[in-house]
């Protein structure tokens, strides 16, 4: 039975409150809960702490407000609640497996999980064997998603087609980039399949890579690195990074002179992360698929308008990330209106498209993929993210 969500609005009814209207509309049979109080537990194995906190922080932000919206409004139904259990992880793979095992027994109609790739693998058949429905918050494993278990909403830059194709194709002429230095994180699956989608996109625009420098998700010192790239002299660099070590490689970047483009990916969309940079994010360049300010939706702007009232800031990309996931597992225990982690699979497998703060999300085989470029948006001097001017 197939369903396909078409449309939803959600503001928030928090104290002086934001009225809220959350509709959806599901081609196919839907159902509806009946009477009585019912409290669904999702667990959340997350990052709050250590080098991943700049990103798992308002992941859970943006989860943690995705669920007073969802509570507050009625949306699951008449005495309907779902009961959030976040929990750090430290950056150990191992305590998620711990976790996630812990909210199967305790009866979790599904969870939120695997910021980083090394978390999602190890504990991607773990989520298959014990088959309570997990929603990826930001991880970028190649091939992760399977459902009916595991559905992953977040948008892949390296997607064939995706935002890096587009992006390339946008940016390289427009500045006439013809030569580039890739940097990769070599040990981490989904920077290495991000740097072939790279590579690939800026030879398609004549674009010669002159160098390759594979780089450890743990490296801390990138002297040796941008000493080399200031040698080469490339037009741009193109950091196929994580996060932290992107920031890291540009501030190593800056106090060599080096003052060309540095392209990379939405990453770096973190203050925490420029910060850490020393400003050397400065002139950075990336794709993104929500910026608040940038992004022009009717859900964008009441979530950035509610984000900042809960928590005295704008949202990044990490925050969409976390309300997005969160709304998607919503939506499935609406659907299933039971615990039961099967059905709440099951009712996954109908979900072909979500309404989202970055617009339209498209799933296929759980994995989902949005038909629209994002945003291009740069560092400045002074830490504030501008639009491109082309």
């Amino acid at each position: 039975m197939s369903r396909l969500i078409t449309h939803r609005r959600r503001l928030r009814t928090v104290a002086a409150a934001i009225t809220t209207a959350a509709v959806v509309a599901l081609s196919g049979c839907s159902s509806s809960a009946e009477g009585g109080d019912t409290e669904y537990l999702v667990g959340f194995p997350a990052l709050t702490s250590g080098p991943a906190a700049f990103a798992g922080v308002p992941i859970t932000e943006g989860a943690e407000l995705a669920v007073e919206e969802i509570n507050d409004s009625g949306y699951l139904g008449d005495g309907k609640t779902i009961k959030l259990k976040i929990d750090d992880i430290k950056g150990d793979p191992a305590q998620a497996i711990a976790l996630y095992k812990q909210y199967a027994a305790d009866g979790a109609s599904g969870v939120l999980c695997c910021g980083l790739s090394s978390e999602a693998g190890a504990l991607a058949p773990m989520i298959k064997q014990s088959k309570v429905p997990a929603i990826v918050t930001s991880a970028i494993l190649a091939g992760l998603a399977e459902p009916p278990y595991v559905y992953r909403p977040v948008v892949l830059p390296a997607d064939s087609g995706g935002i890096y194709d587009q992006f390339v194709d946008t940016v390289v002429p427009a500045e006439g980039i013809k030569t580039v230095v890739l940097v990769v994180t070599s040990d981490n699956d989904g920077m290495v399949g991000d740097a072939e989608v790279w590579k690939a996109a800026l030879e398609r625009n004549g674009v010669d890579v002159v160098k390759t420098i594979n780089t450890g998700s743990a490296d801390t010192n990138y002297t040796q690195a941008a000493t080399e790239i200031q040698s080469l002299d490339p037009d741009a660099v193109v950091a196929s990074m994580l996060g932290t070590p992107a920031a890291l490689l540009a501030k190593s970047l800056r106090e060599r002179d080096y003052d060309k483009r540095i392209l990379t990916s939405y990453g770096v969309d973190s203050a925490e992360l420029f910060e850490s940079s020393g400003g050397g994010l400065a002139g950075s360049l990336f794709a993104v698929p929500f910026q608040a300010g940038f992004t022009d939706n009717e859900l964008a702007t009441a979530f950035t308008e509610a984000y900042n009232k809960e928590y005295g800031k704008d949202p990044d990309m990490y925050g969409a990330q976390g309300y997005t996931a969160m709304w998607l597992l919503a939506e499935a225990i609406k659907e299933a209106g039971d615990k039961d982690p099967a059905k709440v699979a099951k009712a996954l497998e109908g979900i072909t498209s979500q309404d989202t703060v970055y617009g339209e999300l498209v799933y296929k085989d759980g994995q989902a993929s949005l038909n629209a470029p994002g945003s291009y948006l740069e560092w400045g001097e002074d830490g504030t993210l501008v639009e491109w001017a082309g």
